[in-house]
């Protein structure tokens, strides 16, 4: 029995960082369109917008998948540019918003001359760095002194789900935080950022709470399920116990899923 619909070889968790080569990267540009309408992503997002607010000049939006931030960021006055690995999601960005200037590009080999940039900003993209010093290595190296960093990632281990099936939702959130590379990446940024020889590091949590599983799915549970069935440690028969529980948990306004996000800013010392 399918309980996730159409799926990949692998976990849209673990593929992240090579969505060329996926064959179906219209399934990751669908995923990150579900996260951007949802209030969670809206609230994430706005966080981010805040820590740059002050910045001024031009900006990098990093992992900018479909485009979302840098069409927001251009419409609030910044000098904002996107770069993202995937030229699937650079044509996607472009397609969506053509009045915006998004560049293929790596996060440890960025398209900057040395101290370009006045701020950087990445979401959501860190979680999928094994190691980040290399990227906040390139991220020093394109920033000018005194420049804005702002990384906002989840802790996956994070992730709280009202299951009364709880030993199938441990399995599916150990499941999530093993195929992803840096599932820890919320609560780590800000010491990778102070041994980078950032200053001034600021975390602020942002809670992501979902009352109903379907909109849940559709953003966190679906990915986390779907890597806990790649990897054999949840049966078909368990993974359809564990979703009918859920769905009925929401019919009775019975259900929540919270998961929590850290936005953290720092500053390049002058």
């Amino acid at each position: 029995m399918d309980t996730t619909g159409p799926r990949t070889a692998e976990s849209l968790a673990a593929r992240f960082h090579d969505v060329d080569s996926s064959a179906v990267p219209e399934d990751f540009i669908a995923y990150l369109r579900k996260m951007e309408e949802s209030e969670s992503g809206r609230a994430v997002r706005e966080a981010t917008y805040r820590a740059v607010e002050a910045a001024e000049s031009r900006g990098a939006d990093i992992g900018c998948g479909a485009g979302r931030a840098v069409a927001d960021l251009v419409r609030l006055g910044k000098d904002a540019v996107g770069v993202d690995s995937s030229q699937a999601m650079v044509d996607a960005a472009l397609a969506r918003f053509p009045h915006c200037h998004v560049v293929r590009g790596s996060a440890f080999e960025l398209p900057f001359e040395d101290a370009e940039l006045s701020w950087y900003r990445s979401e959501r993209t860190f979680l999928h760095f094994p190691d980040p010093a290399e990227a906040l290595s390139e991220a020093r190296r394109v920033l000018r002194p005194g420049g804005t960093i702002v990384l906002a990632d989840p802790d996956l281990a994070s992730m709280v789900v009202s299951s009364r099936i709880p030993e199938t939702t441990d399995a599916v959130k150990d499941a999530f935080c093993s195929a992803v590379p840096n599932p820890h990446a919320g609560t780590h940024n800000a010491y990778h950022l102070a041994d980078a020889g950032f200053t001034d590091i600021k975390v602020v949590p942002v809670m992501a709470t979902l009352n109903d599983h379907a909109s849940a799915f559709g953003v966190v549970l679906e990915p986390a399920l779907t890597a806990a069935l790649t990897q054999g440690v949840v049966s078909e028969e368990a993974a359809a116990r564990w979703k009918d529980d859920l769905g009925d948990l929401s019919r009775r306004n019975a259900f929540t899923a919270t998961a929590t996000f850290f936005v953290t800013t720092a500053r390049l010392a002058s």
